[in-house]
């Protein structure tokens, strides 16, 4: 058995929310957990939560590291509160995570109480604790640039003791900022834009647009929302036809405009899924002048084309930025696969970029867009597997 101590950062700022969003952060961590987590193995305090568990891998340890919310996250030893069970549990941990050479390693205590009515104060602990590791192991003591650093964390019923603490990506439980829909490519950037929006607490759904008669396999697509299920818990991800819009587009936009105008009807199926599922935003994988579509004044002549707000959380990343967290979170390999996106078909070799919004309108005037019926497909990924099509 092995248990592991969360820490989370902006939760603590919210007040009389606070409840909810460790109630949801909860959930999230259980999913997370499942097939390692102990029945009623998940213990709430106030500003962290204690998980036990069967069995730690490193690749459980990567993915708790990227769950929206958590700051930090710590494998640690549980001691009853009498000063005696602290120092012994302190003693195995450093033994665990430094094995049985440590004399001579510079080390510090620091302790924290939650109950401020415990009797030792904290500089207390710190002074006991690190005096008996500093007889029973031969540790050399060192304030201010110590090697290892034992913390001691004294709750309402016990204490917890561990040496390293691992990263978290930090953020807000997805869940607790409403929900989205991100229009969804298969690429780099809008598998890392739709984590983006996770990790601020947002439950995104994915909306993926394809042309029949070049797309018939979405194994890709699929692989990514599956990926990204893994974060989320529950992802679903609807595949939009276009066939018969793009078909009007190719016949009656010049070609320079078609890209313009394929990613204004993205948006527009976008916007209706948005409302049958009450989500209240648009998202794109967007980011400022990185192809020809991206330009600010492609931007705007695109993005006028949607009825709710338009989030595009890289619009200011570059692109080694977006490779690094595709590469973190799982998504870029899946991505760099070959798959014929619906975007590149028949687009000029020489787009429009600097699309005016007088010349969209003249040229939409001329589709059948309000008539047309796109055919929408719906999967349901939970927690890394397919669980539905609908």
């Amino acid at each position: 058995m092995a248990k592991i101590l969360f820490h989370f950062g902006e939760m603590s700022l919210k007040g009389k929310n606070r409840r909810l969003f460790e109630k949801r952060m909860a959930r999230n961590i259980r999913g997370a957990l499942k097939g390692v987590l102990l029945p009623d193995g998940l213990h709430r305090e106030y500003g962290r939560m204690v998980a036990e568990v069967t069995e730690v891998s490193d690749a459980l340890l990567e993915h708790i590291a990227l769950l929206p919310g958590v700051r930090n996250f710590s494998l640690v030893h549980e001691s009853g509160l009498s000063l005696e069970e602290m120092q012994e549990a302190a003693r195995q941990a450093v033994l665990a995570d430094y094995g049985d050479n440590v004399a001579g390693i510079p080390f510090r205590v620091s302790a924290k109480r939650s109950d401020k009515r415990f009797p030792l104060k904290s500089m207390e602990i710190n002074y006991e604790v690190g005096g008996f590791l500093k007889t029973q192991l031969g540790l050399s003591v060192n304030l201010k640039h110590p090697q290892m650093e034992v913390r001691v964390e004294v709750g309402l019923d016990a204490a917890y003791i561990y040496t390293r603490k691992i990263a978290g990506i930090g953020g807000l439980p997805v869940g607790t900022s409403g929900k989205g829909v991100v229009l969804f490519s298969g690429g780099i950037d809008s598998p890392v834009a739709a984590y983006s929006m996770m990790k601020r607490g947002m439950s995104a759904t994915l909306v993926h647009c394809y042309n029949s008669t070049i797309n018939r396999d979405f194994a890709k697509i699929k692989d990514l929302a599956r990926q990204l299920s893994r974060y989320q818990g529950h992802v679903k991800l609807y595949l939009v036809d276009l066939e018969e819009f793009q078909r009007h587009a190719i016949a009656m936009v010049p070609p320079e405009y078609r890209m313009i105008i394929y990613k204004r009807q993205m948006i527009r199926e976008g916007a209706k899924i948005a409302e049958k599922i009450h989500a209240q935003a648009l998202i794109t994988g967007d980011s400022l002048g990185q192809v020809a579509s991206q330009t600010l004044a492609n931007i705007q002549a695109i993005y006028d084309a949607s009825p709710i707000p338009l989030l595009s959380p890289l619009i200011a990343s570059d692109k080694e930025e977006i490779i690094a967290l595709a590469r973190r979170i799982g998504t870029f390999d899946i991505s760099t696969e070959e798959y014929c996106d619906i975007c590149s078909f028949l687009i000029a070799k020489h787009p429009e970029t600097h699309g005016r919004r007088s010349r969209v309108a003249q040229l939409e005037a001329h589709l059948p867009i309000d008539s047309i019926d796109s055919p929408v497909k719906m999967h349901i990924f939970d927690d890394g597997e397919e669980a539905a099509q609908v």
